[in-house]
């Protein structure tokens, strides 16, 4: 018995996948993650190296790698939240909703430019700093390279959010209009088959 199932508009264009997965927002966005974690561990490091010395500062620097490393993963913290708290007006997402207004796009360099410019000025001689300096600068120009193409494109539809949203954001009523839809062409099958097919107006099958 063959069965026919709807497309439901899923695979109506075969190069949005491809179109969507060659945006430069992805790649961009991708590099972005990657530098921050990578400027996270070297900031810990410039900051363990200077305390070892004996200075205060390392100790804030330390602390400040801590907050970087936060605010790099973010993407991460959202689609857990998302994934395990699907009522969008619980007290848990409202609260992760005003971190992330906070925290999110171009308001990062705020934080990342001042302790560049930090850890520039008082190297304390340590060649690291210098580095890490380099890589917070070019971690913020990412930053709002990303925020730019975010607003350019934040109307157009086969977007970052819109496909994050639509595999976040799947309802239950949606699989059972599907199983509906399928039962009913298993049933319009069987009757229509040749076991089921009824008499014509001359008495003949």
């Amino acid at each position: 018995m063959a069965t026919r199932v709807k497309d439901f508009g899923m695979t109506s264009d075969p190069g949005n996948i491809s179109n969507y997965s060659r945006t430069p927002e992805v790649h961009l966005t991708a590099l972005t993650r990657a530098l921050g974690v990578c400027t996270a561990i070297v900031v810990c490091g410039v900051g363990a190296d200077v305390a070892y010395r004996g200075h205060v500062m390392g100790v804030y620097v330390t602390a400040s790698s801590a907050v970087i490393l936060f605010l790099e993963v973010t993407w991460a913290v959202t689609l857990f939240v998302q994934v395990c708290v699907r009522n969008d007006d619980s007290l848990c997402w409202r609260c992760w909703s005003s971190v992330l207004v906070v925290t999110r796009g171009w308001r990062r360099a705020l934080f990342y430019l001042p302790l560049s410019c930090i850890l520039a000025w008082k190297s304390h001689r340590l060649w690291l700093s210098f580095v890490a300096a380099g890589m917070l600068v070019v971690l913020s120009l990412l930053h709002i390279g990303i925020n730019a193409l975010g607003r350019r494109g934040c109307h157009q539809p086969g977007g970052v959010d819109s496909v994050v949203d639509s595999l976040l954001n799947t309802r239950p009523e949606t699989y059972d209009r599907f199983e509906e839809v399928l039962v009913t062409e298993v049933l319009d099958d069987g009757v229509s088959g040749p076991a089921g097919r009824l008499p014509d107006s001359d008495g003949e099958i």
